[in-house]
């Protein structure tokens, strides 16, 4: 555990900076540098035994390069074959997964420098999002470090680099840059298929400003019914998807609340505090809807495990509406909360820190 209360030690330090300096475009940056950097760092030169899947990522890899360009490329339902047991049973992964592992093999046959690279590509892409779209960087690092999102980046290697692309579809709604928002989503479904579910940006994003307050109890009603529609289309999606299949089955590793329950029921209440406001914050209506999906699929994900990989690509957003409730309550009283918002993700990193999945060793160990 010691190297994640490191981690947490540096960070606070490097936040000096940018508070010293008013918060300033060059103190955010370098900010900005230093705290993923230290992230990547750590999440690149891990052991194969720190996280779920790190292994078998690392497998991924070295199969990888069996693999042709012409197979990859003609493959059906965006997955192609990478491996085949003795028993016969072929597995499949993303294409797009496939073209990142075969570029770097043209480099090195190295797995580790496989996994450096994509953590610290996934880093790149998450700090540019904050910088993107957040005032201050400070909060919004600490969320991205304590709420779970760099936790997750030890287990699920795929999914967490295509979050990571996805939300910058975010960030090009907000120019008008829909053609290049499309296009972002169908890369990161390439890295993993679920990312489709991003598609429901561009709806939101067609909202009006004047009719955002009216929208959202349609917004209620489109986040409590969607866990049911994916459950309704559940012959549809194994049919085009088969690999999901499991997905739909009860969920026996999430099943116990604890802190977690509290985030939740915070986050709910301070998404009621944006729509009693009436969203009067600049895209507060947006990323609200965006965390009540998150908060529906994660609750249903409670039982079945498709839910809870979808919520994955909602939670990200928790970096942009949580400090952005600031703005709804007097400094005072916001220092209350964010404490203890603090605290909370304080105690969920701990505790994510001290499951043995998590204990730590660098790959030369």
């Amino acid at each position: 555990m010691l190297i994640y209360i490191i981690i947490f030690i540096l960070i606070s330090l490097y936040s000096i900076y940018p508070y010293s300096r008013k918060n300033s475009q060059q103190s955010k940056r370098i900010f900005l540098y230093l705290s993923f950097l230290t992230m990547a760092l750590v999440l690149g030169l891990r052991g194969g035994s720190v996280g779920e899947d790190t292994r078998h990522y690392l497998n991924i890899f070295k199969h990888s390069s069996n693999v042709s360009w012409t197979d990859i490329f003609y493959s059906k339902g965006l997955r192609a074959e990478y491996y085949t047991n003795e028993f016969g049973y072929t597995d499949t992964i993303e294409s797009g997964f496939l073209v990142v592992a075969k570029i770097i093999h043209i480099f090195t046959d190295n797995g580790q420098i496989f996994i450096f690279f994509i953590s610290m590509l996934t880093c790149i892409l998450f700090a540019k999002f904050i910088y993107d779209n957040c005032e201050s960087v400070i909060f919004p690092t600490f969320i991205f470090l304590c709420e779970s999102m760099f936790m997750l980046a030890f287990n699920g290697i795929r999914q967490i680099l295509a979050a990571a692309i996805t939300i910058q579809a975010y960030t090009l709604l907000k120019n008008k840059k829909w053609k290049t928002a499309v296009a972002i989503i169908l890369i990161a479904a390439l890295i993993h298929n679920v990312s489709l579910v991003s598609f429901v940006l561009f709806p939101i994003a067609l909202i009006r400003p004047k009719k955002e307050f009216k929208a959202f109890k349609y917004a209620i009603v489109a986040a409590t019914l969607s866990p049911f529609i994916v459950m309704l289309f559940q012959a549809v999606i194994v049919r085009i998807f088969p690999r999901y299949t499991g997905y739909f089955s009860t969920n026996y590793w999430t099943n116990s609340l604890g802190g977690i329950a509290i985030m939740w029921l915070l986050e709910f209440v301070l998404i009621l505090v944006s729509y009693t406001k009436k969203f009067r914050i600049e895209d507060s209506f947006k990323v609200s809807c965006l965390v009540l999906i998150y908060l529906a699929y994660e609750f249903m994900g409670m039982e079945i495990t498709m839910f809870s990989r979808v919520a994955w690509f909602f939670r990200p957003y928790l970096i942009l509406f949580l400090p952005q409730c600031k703005y709804y309550f007097t400094r005072k009283t916001w220092n209350w909360i964010q404490g203890c918002i603090v605290i909370l993700m304080m105690l969920l990193y701990l505790s994510y820190a001290g499951t043995s999945a998590r204990e730590y060793l660098f790959y030369w160990e």
